[in-house]
């Protein structure tokens, strides 16, 4: 049945606001406490405190953004005005920053002026993270959206990517002193490059509708996929249950995920005794994760995305509690582990935004993004300093061990889960639809 397939080039096309996005946050969680610690010489703990500011702004603003971008209703869509403003604003944000680093470079630090544009620019890019997310939802019937979330997450890999590669060489050094103009201009012309292509390409009303017309044609139609059903859908206590069980499961998954790789740098120093430069292990779980994403969401089709979760989980358990074995004269046993923490990474990546999705309704899908990055930032925010409690007890290997048991309790909050695999009926049909040649 033709139009039953995914449309890979439209999975693109939607995720490059999310590509736009990430690229902002790799550069801001680089660049900003360089910024803070070289050039307006702010102490660890003061700088610290800026860098969580933007973990508050996201836990207070991220599910009534993605409220709101349900409620809008346009020309342009439900997500496009927010996407819109929310660059533009990130982008300004982002250029006063620069000018102002550029005077402090100069010699005429301003820490006020500079914090206020920080605000500006966090405050801006938090506006369109859900509806960002919930976009490539919008675009897809319910069993596409795991290969759609995987194409989304790759975009973001490649963002982190570019970043690495590009911007950050062109980071450059005058006397003792970073200069971070160039590769903050980079980034800005980069966002606004892909956000110019997602507008002119992006239309996001008559992708809606032919996800209404390709739901009534699959027999896919109830009172969550009903786009005539405004209301936000009452769960039933056991998908209430469900619910909170995933978000623990994403709250713990990333308080492992986060709490080991805050500290890494300083594990891969001050534990096994190597240079911070030495890169590989890392790039070898970037590049791993990016390229197993597409295979993730084939591999879940095949198991469900519960089932797939939990085999990804695990495989981070292992991952991390292998890290914590790995010393300083055999450091090259971490590429085993960062290999297999590398490969369940996407299983449960790609799967548990929409698992959350699938217990709303299409018409609230911004709703419960924003419940499921609370869920992330809240991790983000306990994490770090929690896992350091650890460290300052038993040392920098500890971090291998606090992975795997925050990760070891997301399992465990994901075996009761009942809820956020694609009805079996939906399934059936979909499978059915993919089954027969155009």
């Amino acid at each position: 049945m033709k139009g039953a397939r995914l449309n890979w080039g439209r999975a693109a096309l939607v995720s490059l606001p999310f590509f736009a996005l990430t690229l902002f946050w790799q550069a801001y969680d680089y660049v900003v406490p360089l910024i803070l610690s070289r050039h307006y010489h702010l102490g660890t703990t003061p700088y610290s405190i800026v860098m969580s500011i933007d973990n508050v702004i996201a836990m207070i603003f991220l599910p009534l953004f993605g409220i709101l971008s349900d409620r809008i209703s346009g020309r342009l869509g439900r997500r496009t005005p927010l996407i819109l403003v929310g660059t533009a604003g990130g982008v300004a944000g982002l250029f006063l920053m620069n000018l102002e680093d550029a005077r402090a470079v100069a010699g005429e630090a301003r820490i006020v002026p500079f914090l206020l544009f920080l605000l500006i620019a966090v405050f801006f890019m938090s506006l369109h993270r859900s509806p960002s997310a919930a976009l490539a939802a919008d675009c897809f019937i319910r069993p596409q959206r795991t290969m759609a979330n995987a194409i989304l997450n790759l975009m973001a890999g490649i963002a982190g990517v570019l970043f690495g590669v590009v911007g950050r060489m062109l980071i450059v050094e005058r006397g003792d002193v970073p200069v971070f103009s160039g590769c903050l201009a980079f980034v800005m012309i980069a966002m606004l490059a892909a956000t110019a292509v997602y507008l002119a390409a992006v239309r996001e009303n008559r992708f809606v509708d032919e996800v209404k017309r390709q739901n009534e044609r699959l027999g896919l139609i109830d009172e969550k996929t009903d786009a005539a059903r405004k209301t936000p859908v009452r769960l039933t206590p056991a998908e209430r249950r469900s619910l909170l069980l995933i978000l623990g499961s994403v709250l713990f998954i990333y308080m492992g995920y986060n709490g080991f790789h805050t500290h890494y740098t300083n594990y891969l120093v001050a534990h096994l005794k190597m240079s911070a430069s030495w890169t590989g292990p890392y790039l070898l779980e970037v590049g791993v994760g990016m390229l197993m994403m597409v295979p993730g969401a084939f591999i879940t089709s095949k198991l469900g995305r519960r089932k797939s979760s939990l085999v990804g989980v695990a495989a981070c358990v292992v991952g991390y509690l292998g890290a914590s074995t790995v010393t300083s004269a055999h450091p090259e046993g971490l590429y085993l582990w960062f290999l297999i923490a590398a490969m369940g990474f996407p299983l449960f990546a790609i799967n548990l935004g929409p698992m959350v999705l699938e217990l709303g309704r299409d018409s609230d899908s911004g709703r419960y993004m924003g419940y499921y990055y609370a869920a992330v930032t809240g991790a983000q925010i306990v994490t770090p300093t929690l896992a350091s409690l650890f460290i300052n007890a038993y040392g920098y290997r500890v971090i291998g061990l606090y992975g795997a048991a925050c990760t070891a309790l997301a399992l465990l909050a994901m075996l009761p889960v009942r809820h956020g695999d694609v009805k079996l009926s939906f399934l059936r049909a979909f499978q059915d639809s993919t089954a027969v040649d155009d």
